[in-house]
């Protein structure tokens, strides 16, 4: 009887060991709430090709923080928050600036990716004062601006990843103005740096649709633009304005989109590897970070014990 036991428990530490993520979601949940933010969540407990696992509440993504309330930031301070990295464009950081209000403000970085003055920006002013636009024209503006974030980001992706290289830099916080589109690039470049296969990173990307209830927002978009409509009369032209998908890749974010980052960071430099070896990413470098934001799960139990 004894035996049976022992090999139960064995076949489930080799269970945990396989699904890492499985083992740890009930101790540290992926979705950080809180109440001025829509897309906060942790990167902790995704494994690598190698069978490691990343540490959680070391590399948190979101959205822009001007929002926070009180609570908000002494949750974030109990995490032992030490840096938060904005990605958020001149205008956008000016705009909504982050004023912390808690007693142990981490450090600012701001890397700006993009130019609010720059064409993609400006075309996208540009469509959504239209009355009139399809899913198909806002997903296609956002894959164009994926291409723009891999042809014009590497300075500030490069800046970004030499802070996150820091160990004493951690915990961070990395986000810019709906935590999906320059943070989920960083997430992906931290990600594969760390040698996590393509379908995890997809699938963390793919998140962003359910936690910031990306249908909702959409929604909520698309009614408001029809009361628009409705009060300003002819000013807008005629109609009830796009429908909720047609604002989705506006707020949600869809696999076109990543895909479209890779295939111009192929297209431009090559690879990811050469791309991640050009913003100072190197081989030795992924090494050492893979071996300070990661551990080795060990088996709870070996059979016979």
């Amino acid at each position: 009887m004894n035996r049976k036991i022992n090999l139960s428990i064995f076949i489930i530490g080799l269970w945990l060991l396989v699904n890492p993520v499985f083992a740890e979601e009930p101790e540290f949940q992926r979705v950080i709430h809180l109440k001025g933010t829509s897309n906060t969540r942790d990167i902790g407990g995704y494994q690598t090709a190698d069978g490691r696992t990343i540490n959680w509440r070391q590399i948190i993504r979101s959205d822009r923080l001007s929002r926070l309330t009180p609570e908000d930031f002494q949750k974030l301070e109990a995490l032992g928050l030490r840096t938060v990295i904005d990605l958020r464009t001149v205008r956008e950081n000016k705009k909504d600036p982050t004023v912390w209000e808690g007693d142990n403000p981490p450090q600012f970085f701001h890397f700006p990716v993009g130019d609010s003055n720059g064409p993609w920006f400006k075309k996208q002013k540009k469509l959504l004062s239209r009355n009139r636009f399809t899913e198909e024209d806002m997903l296609e503006h956002m894959m164009n601006g994926y291409q723009m974030v891999a042809e014009v980001g590497s300075p500030s992706y490069e800046k970004l990843m030499e802070v996150v290289l820091d160990e004493s830099n951690w915990p961070i916080l990395i986000h810019c103005s709906a935590g999906k589109d320059r943070a989920g690039v960083a997430m992906t470049l931290i990600l594969e740096a760390l040698g996590v296969d393509r379908k995890t990173i997809m699938e963390d990307y793919m998140l962003t649709n359910e936690v910031s209830q990306a249908e909702r927002k959409a929604s909520f978009l698309s009614k408001d633009r029809e009361n628009y409509t409705a009060r300003s009369g002819s000013r807008m032209g005629s109609g009830k304005g796009p429908p909720p998908k047609a604002f989705f890749p506006l707020v949600g974010v869809t696999p076109e989109m990543l895909e479209t980052y890779y295939a111009t960071v192929v297209e431009k430099y090559g690879s990811m590897d050469a791309y991640l070896a050009g913003i100072g990413v190197n081989q030795p470098e992924r090494a050492a970070l893979t071996q300070s934001l990661t551990y080795k799960p060990q088996l709870i139990a070996t059979a016979g014990e």
